[in-house]
């Protein structure tokens, strides 16, 4: 499952809900923010939290990310690239069909799961695909693509 998304004050920050509200969170302390305390009652000192009501924030959306393999888009595994993807220069797409997984070379995990790890030499694009939560329906999805430096730029910046 991916993350949930919201812009509050300009800026993008990841978000949870939690006791009937909402938690924002960054690493870098910004006013307002305070330590965060995670589910085990640890403080974090390098991790910070902000409590916000809805109203307050502009949109709350899921991010979808698809790279780019040979002409196709295909869907992240897990929605999300890790530090460690970046790290090992390894991406793993998926497809549940059986068609492009045989076009493309793709290993069956199980059924109507089909994996491949690719480098980033192979990655043409990214294609980031924000949908806005239903408290936020109003507003449309939209999409992302980049490539090249953008592309270098935005994997170079994943914590």
């Amino acid at each position: 499952m991916s993350d949930l998304h919201c812009e509050y004050n300009g800026s993008i920050y990841k978000i949870k809900k939690r006791n009937g509200g909402f938690i924002i969170t960054s690493h870098i302390k910004e006013d307002g923010f305070t330590n965060y305390i995670d589910v085990l009652g640890k403080e974090h000192i390098d991790f910070f939290m902000k409590s916000v009501n809805i109203d307050e924030v502009d949109v709350i959306y899921k991010e979808d990310v698809f790279i780019k393999y040979q002409e196709e888009y295909f869907q992240l595994f897990a929605d999300k690239i890790f530090k460690n993807d970046v790290l090992n220069n390894s991406y793993m797409v998926w497809t549940n069909s059986e068609q492009l997984a045989h076009d493309y070379v793709f290993e069956k995990k199980e059924q109507f799961v089909f994996i491949k790890y690719i480098t980033r030499e192979e990655i043409e694009a990214v294609k980031i695909v924000k949908k806005p939560t239903i408290d936020f329906k109003d507003i449309q999805p939209s999409e992302k693509i980049l490539e090249g430096d953008a592309l270098d730029n935005w994997l170079s910046e994943i914590s």
